[in-house]
């Protein structure tokens, strides 16, 4: 009964429960409101933080849109800082600042490349002979077309100048390292990237960009184990510009009419001979080319190779042969090997201490055959112990290469990208199987890759 009183007492039935008064009820309003607000605004921010930021300003990196010409003159005074030269203990826990790149949804890196400058001295004489190459405004240009740009200097994790040293023969050096560490975002090179092709000078040639630099990374085209920082640097190949333009009639994998082919011009003369002498001992098997010495310098005779007089077509040759001979020149990097691989012919490289272009993914073990200089003279006898049928995996592996990774400024500059990408979010890296294996190919024609020719359609000019 007391129960019943209770339930049906007016006191407490207008006011809600009894264990609440009025003033606990006002309280716990405020409280909600107060923890409702706070609640909000921390969505709000997380959501500002972490949403994948799609919408950028269209006003992207173009050379169509500015002409270097119309580019601003930046003259470097004599008493500018020059950095230190490259740090050989750098590594990306130590000379990278992972944290610029943040957490996003894609894993992926943001790149900003420099605006577009013309840098003289005092004098008024520009730091390159060249300016900016065709091969860098179609790797800069790769770079704006592609997802990892940015033109939000705020968000970027790696910073591409427009300052062209591909090729260390036409920079003054002193000038170049001025002008690097003139960039509004340079701080020791951190997070900055360098792409060159062609390193050292005469007579020397170092395997590795001349040119002071700090921390910055270095995408380069002829490191040696003694210069290549690994897990840091990334090792690209020697851009072709002859093979380039140059579309190969297609050809299956297996036996061909030479095998094994030479047909680089500036070999040492020691190297040369050594080659002449498994000419004679193997006769027709193998062919060894020079430079043709009857005709024009220029384009023409630069795709001409002779033997004894007679003329053959460069680099279309080199189809003719199983293996090819991909020997060390003055630099350790040979526009040769791009040249092999396109015609799938499987190299042979003999370069001590070369680090060969993407190494740190690609197994070129299954694309090439690396023999040490001095077992030269047993060259022949090795290669004749590889199966036909590894033979032929190898020769469809070497033109997939090409086809991938090799045959343009935009398959070798999304490539290196890639692979910084993939040290930065492991977690989201691509698998040895997506670097190595090639594509299935689909019957239906509409959606199949080719994988025939290994042919490029962009025309080149980067001279060496």
């Amino acid at each position: 009964m007391v129960r019943l009183s209770m339930c049906s007492s007016g006191k407490y039935s207008l006011r809600g429960p009894a264990l609440i008064p009025r003033m606990k009820t006002k309280h716990r309003i405020y409280y909600i409101t107060l923890f409702s607000v706070v609640l909000l605004g921390l969505i709000a921010t997380g959501m500002f933080q972490f949403w994948p930021h799609s919408i950028e300003s269209t006003a992207d990196w173009s050379l169509d849109r500015r002409s270097m010409h119309d580019a601003p003159l930046i003259q470097l005074p004599v008493s500018n800082p020059i950095p230190e030269r490259g740090d050989l203990s750098c590594r990306m826990h130590t000379c990278f600042d992972v944290y610029r790149c943040g957490y996003n949804p894609k894993n992926r890196i943001k790149v900003y490349i420099y605006p577009l400058q013309r840098f003289v001295d005092e004098g008024g004489v520009p730091i390159s002979s060249t300016g900016l190459s065709r091969e860098y405004n179609d790797l800069l240009s790769t770079i704006s077309d592609s997802e990892f740009y940015t033109d939000d200097v705020t968000r970027a994790c790696l910073f591409v100048p427009s300052i062209d040293v591909l090729n260390q023969n036409s920079l003054r050096i002193r000038e170049t390292a001025q002008a690097l560490a003139m960039l509004p975002r340079w701080d020791k090179g951190m997070n900055h990237l360098l792409f060159n092709m062609l390193p050292g000078g005469p007579p020397d040639y170092n395997t590795a960009l001349d040119v002071p630099r700090d921390r910055a990374l270095l995408a380069g085209g002829g490191f040696s184990t003694w210069t290549y920082r690994q897990g840091y640097d990334v090792s690209i190949p020697v851009y072709s510009p002859l093979s380039a333009d140059v579309e190969l009639p297609e050809r299956q994998p297996g036996p061909r009419r030479y095998f094994i082919l030479s047909s680089q011009t500036a070999i040492h003369r020691e190297y040369r001979a050594e080659l002449e002498r498994l000419k004679e001992e193997n006769g027709e098997a193998l062919l060894l080319l020079d430079k043709c010495s009857n005709l024009s310098q220029g384009v023409a005779s630069a795709r001409k190779r002779c033997y004894k007089g007679q003329v053959f077509d460069y680099p279309q040759i080199l189809q003719e042969s199983s293996f090819c001979v991909v020997l060390r020149g003055a630099r350790l990097g040979q526009a040769t090997l791009s040249d092999v691989l396109q015609a799938g012919c499987v190299p042979i490289i003999l370069a001590d201490s070369y680090i060969l272009p993407f190494s740190e993914v690609l197994d070129w073990k299954r694309a090439s055959v690396v023999i040490p200089e001095e077992k030269l003279p047993e060259m022949y006898t090795i290669l004749k112990s590889i199966p036909h049928r590894q033979v032929e995996e190898m020769q469809r592996q070497a033109c997939w290469f090409w086809d991938a990774y090799f045959s343009s400024m935009k398959a070798i500059g999304m490539t290196t990208l890639q692979i910084i990408n993939d040290r930065i979010y492991p977690y989201a890296a691509r698998t040895y199987e997506q670097w190595n294996n090639p594509p299935v190919v689909v019957s239906n024609p509409l959606v199949a890759r080719s994988l025939k020719t290994c042919y490029n359609l962009c025309p080149s000019s980067l001279h060496h």
